[in-house]
Parts: C-alpha cells; structure tokens; sequence
C-alpha cells in the first residue's frame, strides 16, 4: 500500500500550491496598488480574485468533460503546466493586463487540481483508507500556505519587497509537480476500466497495490470476485446486460425477513419527514459492518479487522496447499486429461450451489426488497453478501491454482462462469452508448449531485476561507500583535508571523483528522466540530459586547480563532470535497465532481466580495454572526440529510444512492 499512500502525496501537492497562492495574492496586492497606481482605482484585491475565480470557474465547466475524455492523470499534468506558465508570467508582469492574464491561466490551473485531485485519490484509494488520504490535500493546502507566510515575513523584513517574486516563484513547485506526474503517477484505474483498458488497468492497480493478483476473474454465485472485478461490476455494464441486477450483486439470492421501515422510521414522527432514508440506511449496515468486522477477513480490510499483511500470508499459505493437492490429486502428466478437468468442472458447480444457499439478497430486485423489509434487513444481508465475497475470494486463488495449464479449461470456465465477459473487453463502446449527461439525470446520480453541490456551498457561505484569507489584516486591527510588541518587528510582520504559527498549529489537527477520518467516519466528523465552529464564531461574533480589557479581548480573540480553524480543518474543510468524489458512479463521477466544484468556486466568489464589505459596514462581529447562522444550518443539513461513507467501495455508495423515500412507502 505505500504505493498508493506516495501516489495520494504527490498528487496532493497541486493543493499545496493552491496554498501557496491563496496565502501570497493578498500580501502582493498590497504592492501592486502603488505600482499600477490603483490606490484610487478599483481595488486590485477585487480584480485579481476575480479574474482567478473566472478562470477556474470556465475551466471547471469542461472539466469532467476533460476528466472523463483525457483521464485523471493527463489532467493534472495539464493542471501543473498551466501553474507553471501562470508562475512564469506573474514573474515577468509588465503591466497590469499581463498580470491579469497570468492570474486567468493559474485560476485555470487551480480549478483543474481542486477538481482532479479529490476524484483521483478516491478512485485509486481502498475503502479502509480513502477518507485518511482525501485528507492529504487539506494537509498540503497548508502546508503551502506556511512556507508562502514565511517567504512573505522574509519580504516584509525588507525595504522594497518585490511582489513578482511573491507570486510567481509558484513555478518551481509546480515544474516538481509536472516531473512527478510524468514519471511516478500511475493513471487512475477507475478510469482506464471506463475507457475499456481493462489490462492497464489491472498493471496500474497492481502498483497501487503492491500485489500482483488483483483481476479475480472467477464468478462464484454471479458475482466477480477480486477488486478489479468489483471496479468492471461497479459500472453497471454486466447488471445492465443482465436485466435488473445490480453493480454489485445486492439484488441476488434468497428472500430475507426483516424489520420492516415503518418499525424503523415512523412515518409520523417529525424525524422521518425531514430525515433522507440513507442516512439510516449507511448507519445501520456500518452497525452490522463493527459487530461482524472481528470475525472476518477478506480483500477490503475495512469491512473486518484491517490486516493486509495477514490476508497475504493467508493467501501465500493456501497457495502452498492448493499446489501440494493438485499434485496429490494429479499424477505427473495427467493433469490436462478429460477426467480432471470433469471432475474440477464438478467441484465448482458444487460451489456455486453451496453459494447460491448462502445468499442472501432477494432476486426481486433492490427497491423491492427495501419496500418489504426496511434498512435493517438490507444492512444485515449486505453483510452476509460481503461475507460471501469474502469466501468467494478465497475460493479463488485455491482454485486458481488447481489447473494452472489449461487454456481449454479456462475458456470454458469464461464462457460459464463469467458469461459477461465480451461486455468487458468491450467497455469503451458501451461506455459511448449512454450520454454522460443523460446519466445525471438517474435518480441516484441526481440524489447525490444535489447533495455535493448543497454541502460545496455551505462549506463557502460559512466565511471560513475569508476569515483565513484575511488572517494577518484582522490580526492587525484586533490588536492581537500588540501581545509581541516585545519581538522588535512591526506590526504587519508580527501578523505574517503569527498567520504562520496558526497555520502550524492547524497541521497536527488535520493529522489527528486523518487517523479518524476512517475510524469515526465523515459524518460522525461533522456532527462532532460544526458546533466547535458555530461556538468560536458566536464567541468571536459576542466578544466585542462584552466589557473587557484590551489584552483580555485579543488573548480570547485569537484563541477562539485558532480553534475555529482548527475545528474546520477537522471536519467542514476537507469532508465536503471527500464527499463529492465518493457519492457518484464512476461514468458520472467526474461531472458531478466538477458540478460540485462549480458550486464551490461561485460560492468562494460570493464570500470572497461580501467579507471586505461586511468587514467595513457591519464589522467582523457581524460578519462571524452571520457564519455562526450558516454554520447552524448546515448542522441541521447534516444531521439529516448526509449519510456516512466510511468503509465502503466506491460501487456500493454510488449503488445505495439509488435508494429514495418513496421505496420506504
């Protein structure tokens, strides 16, 4: 797995530049007002933002497109060659026009890395470690915001700072960014299995992975097992062909008896009307998932007790077993005769039988199903499936070595075991049939895009990036540099100094969100520090009312703020964008993503022009009300309405979407 957690670093280092922007375009815009003589003009801080938004913003619009036609990785190579050009262009920057034209191509830039980069650590992540690494960027976006506040103490120990070399020495960075592209990352497996690549998929999940058997291409019960199977099933091409299976197998088996959904959500009580049907529905098979979880073992450790090592060994040892039968079973030179391969012929077919037994999803369909026996009975079955798929997993590599040099064998076994495989190797023309934007317009894909695109804005309406932009300004008018007169620095310098000792302090809250992130779950994350943020904002938001002493009101202001950040980067800063790369299918995943974006970008745009004009009519107290009220609301929209995601294939989440309140009817 090191592999994938280098892969998750180094293409995190696009949100490490977006960083190092953010942090440095406020500081220069200082300098540029003398130089282009626009102190009495428009404001420049207006004018550069502006134009960086209306580029990502236009580029965001093509991005999926650009995602979905190029893959993960050739877009973000194309992401760092545009910071690189922007870098260079800001370095030379004659004149204000060639300035704004340098900002166009880094908010260009820009959009393509905050698009890009959370959709291809999900796609190439596994579930037990998606949410740690979907955090990364959020580690790195500040990580570029420290070094840019120190270069900027640096320059504002100076005379004369130059602000081109504030803003343009971004190139750097992003010609290391664009060397590790082209040379380490691997391209996303997700999408080569879209694109019908279905080989360089599996080499590129075997790097990811570190292990060489990743393609599972054995049915066992109608089911594929291994995860390069689940990535092919996940796209809807085998359950399309069927009839009306699902990705994943959910619609398989036997009837099973359960609890129905009005014993589990009454439809009177005020809960049911306001609640989203999943939120129960994820909640109850990750209840089943922790009570089962010590008792199994299987691919995706998540669902058990998180030993990758273990399964390994496992695998290696019933390898060693499976070999010492064969050759107790098949004398030397008779292991390709007809009897042998009757006989394992036989063996399977008893499998699928036993198998078969051991399912437990009605055949009448998912929606069906749900109607007649709720959530819990749905979460309870979906771990006997996983249980299944665990056995099945097994069952694999023993049978994989039984008749190791049979191609006739292994034909046959295709074209009845896996009587889908032609779709497979044909993915790209079916792919084709079906229009990408026809796709959002499923129930399940409209469900979750409604959802990213809500939680995108919130997250941008509750001012905390305004609040972040302006740190070293509101450091300055609060006072709080007056604490370290004592350093000998003036005063703008003691609030780049302190911006950046905040910034430091953040890291080890965005570490501690990593290591829970896949422990507690994004929901739980969410539920636990939006009130932490609602309460640092009502406190910064009343402290101006209360009477007390200057040093009294900047020691609380700064701690309440520091705490507010750091609650942020815990739950409401890197959540929504994890999110947003899990909830959608993998046809629609990159449109969706970009939609989300789109919400978020015209939603920093928004917040990015009403911060300096609360700041100057109602003032900062006002304005942090009006974030707390936000903060408010979207507690409620996640209280009821955002399911939890931890744990779960990218396939499954996207299958459960599906799920509306009219199939609890």
């Amino acid at each position: 797995m090191r592999s994938t957690v280098f892969s998750a670093v180094f293409v995190s280092i696009g949100y490490t530049l977006l960083g190092w922007d953010f942090a440095t375009l406020l500081e220069a815009n200082h300098h540029m007002k003398k130089e282009f003589e626009l102190e009495n003009g428009p404001s420049i801080d207006s004018i550069t933002v502006a134009v960086s938004a209306f580029g990502a913003i236009v580029i965001t619009i093509f991005s999926g497109s650009l995602l979905d036609w190029l893959g993960r990785r050739v877009v973000l190579v194309h992401s760092s060659l545009l910071l690189f050009s922007g870098g260079v262009l800001m370095m030379w920057s004659p004149n204000i026009y060639v300035l704004l034209l340098a900002r166009l191509i880094v908010g260009s830039g820009s959009g393509l890395v905050f698009t890009c980069v959370p959709i291809y650590i999900s796609e190439t992540s596994p579930p037990n470690m998606r949410g740690s690494l979907g955090t990364m960027p959020q580690f790195m976006f500040f990580v570029g915001m420290i070094f840019s506040y120190f270069l900027i103490f640096w320059f504002t120990l100076m005379s004369s700072p130059d602000w081109r070399i504030m803003t343009g020495t971004i190139f750097a960075p992003s010609a290391v960014y664009f060397a590790l592209l082209v040379f380490y990352l691997p391209e996303s497996p997700r999408w080569l299995v879209s694109d019908g690549k279905i080989s360089e998929a599996r080499v590129s999940l075997q790097w990811l992975r570190g292990k060489h058997d990743v393609s599972g291409c054995i049915m066992t019960s109608h089911r594929p097992a291994g995860e390069l199977a689940l990535i092919v099933d996940g796209l809807n091409i085998m359950s399309e062909a069927a009839g009306q299976g699902h990705a994943i197998g959910i619609a398989q088996g036997q009837s099973f008896s359960g609890t129905s959904a009005s014993q589990i959500l009454p439809h009177s009580t005020f809960y049911w009307h306001l609640s989203d049907p999943l939120v129960d529905l994820l909640g109850s098979i990750h209840e089943n998932m922790s009570e089962a979880g010590s008792r199994r073992n299987g691919f995706f450790p998540v669902f058990n007790s998180f030993s990758f090592a273990e399964h390994e060994q496992m695998n290696e040892h019933r390898d060693d077993d499976s070999d010492q039968q064969t050759r107790e079973a098949y004398p030397a030179g008779e292991v390709n005769n007809g009897d042998g391969l009757r006989a394992s012929l036989l063996s399977q077919a008893a499998s699928v039988e036993v198998n078969d037994t051991n399912t437990s999803f009605t055949s009448e369909g998912s929606s069906s199903y749900l109607r007649r026996h709720g959530t819990s009975a749905l979460a309870q079955d979906l771990m006997s499936s996983l249980h299944d798929y665990d056995i099945e997993e097994e069952g694999e590599e023993t049978h994989r070595t039984v008749l190791p040099h049979q191609p006739a064998y292994h034909d046959m076994e295709n074209r009845v075991r896996h009587p889908f495989r032609q779709q497979m190797l044909r993915l790209s023309e079916t792919a084709d049939m079906k229009s990408k934007w026809k796709v959002l317009l499923q129930p399940g894909v409209r469900h979750a895009l409604c959802y990213g695109m809500i939680i995108q804005a919130l997250q941008q309406s509750a001012g905390i990036s305004g609040l972040l932009r302006y740190t070293p300004d509101i450091l300055e008018k609060v006072e709080v540099v007056s604490l370290f007169s004592d350093l000998g620095l003036s005063p703008h310098s003691t609030s780049i100094l302190l911006s950046a000792l905040n910034a430091l302090l953040i890291l080890p809250c965005i570490t501690a969100a990593m290591l829970l992130m896949d422990v507690c779950g994004r929901r739980a994350l969410l539920l636990v520090t939006t009130p932490v943020l609602i309460l640092s904002l009502s406190t910064i938001s009343l402290s101006s009312t209360v009477q007390i002493g200057s040093l009294e009101h900047a020691i609380l202001f700064h701690l309440t703020l520091t705490i507010c950040f750091c609650s942020y980067v815990i739950g409401f800063g890197p959540i929504p964008n994890i999110l947003c790369s899990e909830m959608f299918p993998t046809r629609a995943r990159a449109t969706c993503a970009s939609i989300c974006s789109l919400s978020f970008w015209f939603g920093g745009l928004l917040s990015s022009y009403c911060f300096p004009v609360m700041l100057g009519t109602i003032g900062l107290s006002g304005a942090c009300g009006i974030y707390a009220f936000v903060c408010c609301i979207a507690l409620l929209f996640i209280y009821f309405r955002v399911p939890e995601t931890k744990g779960l294939p990218l396939e499954l989440i996207a299958e459960v979407f599906k799920f509306s309140r009219q199939e609890y009817l």
